[in-house]
């Protein structure tokens, strides 16, 4: 009798296992449904590589932009005298 019991109870726990995996399966359909295949990963993975590319160009460019601003205007130019510069004079040894 202390086997019929638990035969009674494992065929109840396997009723109730049954449905469960019903409700998982049913839940499993409908997020097929929703799911990326492969072609839309490959397609995000191109997409994600565009942008990423733009991103360093588009970084690149204005990061060189701001530098050549600054290096052009940071220095003030030199302030020039009235006065005209010194001569250059070259002496050369005298030829015999």
């Amino acid at each position: 009798m202390d086997i019929e019991t638990k035969l009674t109870g494992l065929e109840e726990s396997i009723a109730e296992t049954r449905e469960r995996v019903i409700k998982i399966e049913t839940r499993l359909d409908h997020m097929e449904a929703n799911m990326a295949t492969k072609a839309d990963l490959a397609n995000l993975s191109a997409t994600m590589i565009k942008w990423i590319v733009g991103m360093v160009t588009g970084a690149g460019l204005a990061a060189i932009t701001v530098m050549t601003f600054v290096l052009n205007n940071a220095v003030p130019p030199k302030a020039t005298s009235g006065a005209a510069p010194a001569p250059i004079v070259i002496q050369l040894p005298p030829t015999k």
